[in-house]
């Protein structure tokens, strides 16, 4: 990643629920959003600096409820601190879901940059994953401590989406904010990205204010909105294998119910600390009703530890993603059972990894022969799939064969025939 420190993009990342804008002037304390408590709930907030009607309040619940962004050890989240080029990296290598991978790596490991020195030991491992997932460059200055302005957070998040060749196909596309002429030319390609993921918008006014760093509250909104863009793999099924959604059925005070999006009805209790949002309004549970969309996040013991439901279903954002492979196992769905599906990706192929990567198979999934639908039914062992994946289920396993050239790095949107 260039390390300038020009143009900074003041984007607003809008949540797949139309939430408000994240980036937008932050409002004075008479002017915020008021997300109101319904009923008798009282909501425990976890940090003594965020309260019931910040604007971000959902997106920082949601993100620390993940791991993502933590707290302070005083209690405070701080969310309009500025964020680092460190802490930003750190952020965001945990929304991809390789905490894990960071963390097991030595505190003091070698960075190839310029200015290694000067980072921070805890900040180092997840330095050392950016630049080996090809998200940050390596034999350049990282200014680790200065503040991330939003230009340079927009670049981080697109490359680590696995969209940086697409961002450089619309360096020249034309901005259309007011200030456009102030955001550095070789940024304009992952701003167009994002706006075309419909991840941001610019301000009230038509700007991006290009200079203003971006502050941790912001970097929730960010994180939250490019989440399910980041690639499905083993390390992703780990960050996402609890975040499920569907139309709910019933709620009690004690388990949700509900059907997802591969029309699979399930039932999971809700943890004794829990949060609950409507849109993005904190609420109670009692305030959920039949039919409502939900989107619900599950801890290592498999309650719901976060919520967020909505009357209307909204436009399809579904938590969808891709991953490719050789097939090692494979067992076919019946009318009554979902199959599953077990491959070692390419990635970690031609890292001689032997990570495989499990997932059940929804009944019924399509399968179709170098996308073309109704061409196979078949496949076996060793054979060269990509997987659609919604919900942690396969829904569709595209079959490669006879010498068809597999891109890994296509995006959950690229169309079959």
């Amino acid at each position: 990643m260039k390390n300038k420190m020009t143009a900074l993009l003041a984007l607003t990342l809008v949540s797949s629920l139309g939430a408000t804008s994240a980036f937008a002037t932050m409002p004075d304390k008479n002017d915020r959003p008021d997300f109101q408590v319904k009923g008798n709930y009282k909501f425990a907030v976890k940090f003594n600096d965020v309260s019931k009607d910040d604007w971000a309040l959902r997106f920082i619940t949601e993100m620390n409820s993940k791991g993502v962004i933590n707290g302070y050890g005083d209690g405070k989240f701080q969310p309009s601190n500025n964020v680092s080029h460190e802490e930003a990296i750190v952020m965001t290598v945990r929304a991809m879901g390789l905490a894990d991978e960071a963390n097991a790596l030595a505190k003091d490991i070698t960075l190839d940059l310029t200015d290694a020195a000067t980072v921070s030991d805890w900040a180092k491992p997840y330095i050392s994953i950016a630049i080996e997932k090809g998200f940050l460059d390596a034999k350049t200055a990282l200014s680790p401590q200065a503040s991330a302005d939003r230009e340079w957070t927009t670049e981080l998040v697109v490359r680590a989406m696995g969209l940086n060749e697409e961002a450089k196909a619309h360096m020249q596309d034309t901005l259309n904010f007011n200030d456009a002429k102030e955001i550095d030319a070789d940024a304009v390609g992952y701003i167009a990205v994002a706006a075309d993921k419909k991840i941001i918008s610019g301000y009230t006014d038509h700007t991006f204010q290009p200079h203003k760093p971006v502050k941790r509250n912001e970097l929730a909104v960010i994180l939250c909105n490019a989440e399910h863009l980041f690639e499905y793999d083993t390390d992703r099924q780990h960050q996402t294998q609890g975040q499920l959604q569907g139309s709910l059925k019933t709620v009690s005070a004690t388990e949700l119910t509900f059907t997802t999006s591969t029309k699979q009805e399930v039932t999971y209790k809700i943890a004794s600390q829990s949060y609950v949002f409507l849109g993005n309004q904190i609420s109670q549970w009692s305030d959920l009703k039949p039919n409502m969309w939900v989107r619900v996040l599950l801890n290592q013991t498999g309650e719901i530890v976060f919520a967020q439901a909505k009357a209307v279903t909204p436009d399809p954002v579904e938590i969808e993603s891709y991953a490719s492979g050789k097939v090692i196992a494979y067992t076919a769905p019946t009318p009554n059972a979902a199959g599953s599906i077990a491959i070692v990706k390419d990635k970690d192929r031609e890292k001689k990894s032997n990570r495989v990567l499990t997932l059940p198979v929804a009944k019924d999934v399509k399968i179709l022969l170098n996308g073309e639908l109704g061409k196979t039914t078949t496949f076996k062992a060793d054979d060269n799939v990509r997987l659609i994946v919604i919900d942690n289920t396969v829904i569709q396993i595209n079959v490669m064969k006879s010498g068809s050239k597999y891109d890994d790095k296509l995006s959950p949107e690229t169309p079959v025939k």
